[in-house]
């Protein structure tokens, strides 16, 4: 079918030229429970007028409506276009030319259409309106019967490339979460597509489907961040519509998801290795969590982008679990995004006694002066592609002791200077890397053959330390795996080994095969746009790619990570970044090493989500508080399991005295 393009349609500019039209005057909501609809009137393909009425409704009504809600990408394009608003066509509203588009091809030729589109629903003008709107987006596509994600008109064999996608995704069977293991062809369709059931088969993709799809995943709806929470809030019933085609979401997105699995059985053509850069980048999205903690939105949302770096929290709120939704509030665009990062900031820290996201601020050099440097940045792409936060637990579960000076300027945490940072070694650019070549290059870049004899300063091997080291102990034995990527330290330590034979000796997969999972994928995670540290005591680690020798590396309470603290004065300092540190990063320097026969592993599970238990290689018990201050205070063991089972994030909350006692070297670090 033909759709429309913008040429047709009339810009404001045009509309006021022709006779006295003035800009639509928004009437205010009664309340926050109320919204706007919008009555999208009918027109044929070459109508050039766009009309709607705008209806006032209640957000939860008594009696359901049937409106659709769209989710469209606010394009580059800043010539506005004309939305009139009542039949007397005297008002008008400015939309963006993708949206005009997508009214003009949406609209019925014989009847009214109902639909919810946040630029004409929402007074943009309004801030203090925006605001509480924003907060209820979520319930609005929820209540939707649909929801249209609009890709634009159809271009680029647009219609192919989704029969394509569609195809696919009606032959593939994909269990969540694990979608990146589970995704294959079900049983009882094996024998009749068997060229995706079979591993070895060849996927039947053409060079001219793969160039479609690749200009289709290309188009601005892909990179919005807004289209997370609008998809997603009632993707059962979503369809993506390019033109006048269209897919079922759950589809497409099963599509999407056998085009990533596929890569190595895709046939070579010029557009294939752009395909799988893209559906790389877009793998968040697909695989997308419907729960997203405040610690985790840059590393998921960071390819999305967004106009107002506020929204960087409010595009995301639907995905933070209650309490954090808490955190954050209602939207409130009359303050500016330092203000709203450091509040929010500064009451997660009150409301959890945890200063975890201390491990998102990762200061750049340009960053504004008047921007504390406690202040995660979450308007800032994520620079460090394997964060180490979640898999730390420096402070064991000690909770945060903060205060923050009059002026919101200084941020005052107690903790213990362990280390200065003494040598540094960059980390050659593998982030980039498609061979784990390029991985064992860096590796052995960094590390000497000769340095891999010896023992380290906690007495294991230093093979065995540089193995924990450049996968920030992310293995096998410490993990409960529902992912399954890490490896197990045997094997990696004998990987890592191997990097050293000589050239004619090495697996000639190193030219060959992708780092997407096990050793190579975790030391390229870990160890990409970071430094190998040395520190003055002879531990080693991860360093931020700022962090520089004199650095100090610090264990803050209720901070699950090392952070390395830039000293600026007698007392004062900046936060550069998390760091790993191979010997502290486990408690050690609060409570002493963990039993030889204790292991604590990450783990997620239904009931308690991801957390941390400590397990007894005896006896096989499993215990979620640590063993280490069970022994020390058994006192408060019983309530403080209670509470685990609860929330296995709490933290046990003990006296300024009682700490002191515990180590008397804790201070006050006040960082600005």
């Amino acid at each position: 079918m033909e759709d429309v393009s913008s040429s047709k349609l009339v810009t404001l500019q045009d509309a006021e030229d022709r006779g006295p039209v003035e800009r639509y005057q928004y009437t205010p909501l009664p309340s926050d429970e109320y919204t706007r609809l919008v009555s999208l009137h009918p027109g044929s393909i070459d109508d050039e007028h766009l009309v709607v009425d705008l209806d006032t409704m209640p957000i939860i009504p008594d009696d359901p409506l049937n409106y659709e809600a769209l989710s469209y990408s606010w394009d580059k394009d800043q010539t506005p276009f004309s939305v009139y608003v009542g039949r007397e066509k005297t008002a008008v509203v400015s939309v963006t030319r993708n949206l005009a588009i997508a009214l003009s091809n949406l609209r019925y030729p014989d009847r009214p259409r109902l639909l919810w589109i946040d630029a004409l629903c929402i007074d943009q003008s309004n801030d203090i309106e925006k605001g509480p709107q924003v907060a209820q987006m979520g319930t609005i596509y929820s209540f939707a019967t649909h929801v249209i994600a609009w890709l634009g008109p159809e271009y680029h064999d647009s219609t192919r490339a989704l029969n394509f996608i569609a195809w696919m995704g009606t032959h593939i069977d994909v269990e969540y979460p694990k979608w990146l293991q589970h995704v294959g062809v079900p049983d009882n369709q094996a024998s009749t597509v068997p060229a995706l059931s079979d591993p070895n088969a060849t996927v039947p993709i053409t060079a001219d489907d793969t160039r479609s799809i690749y200009h289709l995943l290309c188009r601005g709806w892909f990179y919005r961040l807004w289209i997370r929470q609008e998809i997603l809030a009632l993707e059962a019933k979503a369809v993506v519509q390019c033109g006048r085609s269209h897919v079922a979401w759950p589809l497409f997105r099963r599509g999407l998801m056998a085009l990533y699995k596929s890569n190595r059985r895709r046939p070579p053509s010029e557009y294939e290795g752009r395909l799988y850069e893209r559906l790389l980048l877009l793998r968040g999205f697909i695989g997308q969590p419907s729960t997203v903690g405040l610690g985790f939105i840059r590393v998921c949302f960071g390819q999305s982008s967004c106009s107002d770096r506020r929204d960087r929290l409010y595009a995301v709120l639907n995905f933070l679990p209650k309490a954090e939704r808490e955190v954050v509030g209602i939207p409130d665009y009359t303050k500016d995004f330092g203000t709203i990062f450091r509040d929010v900031l500064w009451r997660w820290i009150t409301r959890f006694d945890s200063c975890n996201l201390l491990s998102q601020c990762e200061p750049g050099p340009d960053d504004a002066s008047w921007m504390p440097s406690w202040t995660p940045d979450w308007s800032k792409q994520d620079t460090i592609f394997g964060r180490v936060f979640w898999r730390g637990l420096a402070s064991s579960q000690l909770a945060a002791v903060y205060s923050r000076s009059s002026d919101r300027r200084v941020l005052s945490l107690s903790g213990i200077s362990t280390m200065t940072i003494a040598r540094l070694q960059p980390v050659p650019d593998i982030l980039t890397a498609r061979h784990v070549g390029d991985i064992a290059d860096a590796i052995r870049y960094l590390i000497p053959e000769s340095e891999l004899s010896g023992q380290y300063v906690t007495g294991i091997s230093m093979k065995e330390a540089y193995t924990r080291t450049i996968l920030a102990n992310a293995l096998q034995e410490y993990s409960e795996p529902w992912v399954g990527y890490e490896p197990n330290l045997e094997d990696a330590m004998r990987t890592l080994e191997q990097l050293y034979r000589p050239e004619e000796e090495r697996d000639p997969e190193e030219k060959s095969l992708g780092p997407s999972t096990g050793f190579f994928g975790v030391s390229r995670a870990m160890l990409g746009g970071k430094q190998l540290m040395h520190a003055t005591d002879g531990y080693m680690g991860i360093a931020p790619r700022l962090a520089r020798e004199g650095d100090v590396v610090c264990i803050l309470l209720g901070c699950h990570t090392p952070m390395v603290l830039r000293p600026q004065g007698e007392n004062e300092f900046r936060i550069v970044g998390e760091c790993y540190m191979l010997g502290i990063s486990e408690g050690e320097t609060l409570l002493g090493s963990l039993p030889t026969n204790i292991r604590r592993v990450y783990a997620s599970s239904r009931e308690l989500g991801v957390h941390s238990y400590w397990e007894d290689a005896q006896t096989g018990k499993r215990s979620l508080i640590d063993p280490r201050l069970e022994t020390l205070f058994p006192s408060m063991s019983s309530d403080f399991h209670k509470e685990l089972r609860e929330d296995p994030h709490v933290k046990l909350k003990l006296p300024m005295d009682t700490l002191q006692n515990l180590c008397p070297k804790l201070r006050q670090f006040d960082i600005v």
